[in-house]
């Protein structure tokens, strides 16, 4: 596990944000002072410390544990390296990287070897789909995989957890119906910082990121109630982009 005096710094460099996701050039994860990535390589899967995955299909259990079903390209982050990648999938419920080898076998990294991902929505590199991280939540000793929702220093951040529920025995069929739980959780990352939002977004984003008077007045100005993300992410497009006071 890292150490909180190791806790990832994200830098993302983006083109344009939306109320979903943001389209962006690639993003680097510095897991503390270690320095830079560099370049791109292609044929360093070994690095990944990889292992197998024996049943791809489990049809015991319905819904998904996965962020997308499809395949995606991305760009993993490992180290001060930078691997891409043709066939990647997330798996939530285990925390886990999925990707195809050359030959067509699906393989998981090591835990914690992926320090942060970018799916792209095609194999050509053209636009990012989503950009994740892997933190940890300072109440919550588990590191799982943020999604990153906009650019600059202050960032809304969205978090899925998928659990597997077991019904009640079936005498009929003879077993117990299984299926996958998504819970959605929207957070605040800020200096190295993650904040649940929840209740009243207004005076948790104010307590944390403590804009000023400036800000309340843009926000009254732009009938901006930061009720939904795309509130938030208008407010914090805002907020990156102010200078220091």
């Amino acid at each position: 596990m890292y150490t909180a005096m190791k806790f990832l710094f994200i830098l993302v460099f983006f083109t344009a944000v939306t109320t979903n996701f943001c389209a962006a050039q690639l993003m680097d994860v510095i897991p503390g002072n270690t320095g830079v990535y560099s370049g791109i390589h292609t044929n360093d899967l070994v690095l990944l410390s990889q292992s197998e995955v024996v049943n791809t299909n489990n049809t015991d259990v319905s819904g998904s544990p996965f962020w997308n079903e499809e395949w995606k390209a991305a760009v993993v982050y490992i180290d001060n390296y930078m691997i891409f990648i043709p066939k990647v999938k997330l798996n939530l419920y285990t925390n886990d990287v999925w990707y195809t080898t050359p030959s067509g076998v699906v393989m998981t990294a090591k835990k914690e070897k992926v320090k942060g991902i970018t799916f792209f929505t095609g194999p050509d590199t053209t636009r990012v789909l989503a950009n994740f991280a892997y933190l940890k939540n300072g109440d919550d000793n588990t590191y799982r995989y943020y999604e990153f929702m906009n650019a600059g220093k202050a960032h809304l951040v969205k978090l899925n957890t998928v659990t597997l529920n077991k019904g009640l025995f079936d005498p009929f069929t003879g077993k117990s119906e299984m299926n996958y739980v998504t819970q959605t959780a929207y957070y605040l990352y800020y200096n190295a910082t993650i904040t649940l939002l929840k209740g009243d977004n207004r005076e948790t984003i104010f307590s944390v990121l403590q804009p000023g008077s400036a800000a309340k007045e843009w926000l009254d100005k732009s009938k901006n109630k930061l009720k939904s993300n795309a509130d938030i992410l208008l407010f914090l497009n805002y907020f990156n982009t102010q200078r220091p006071g």
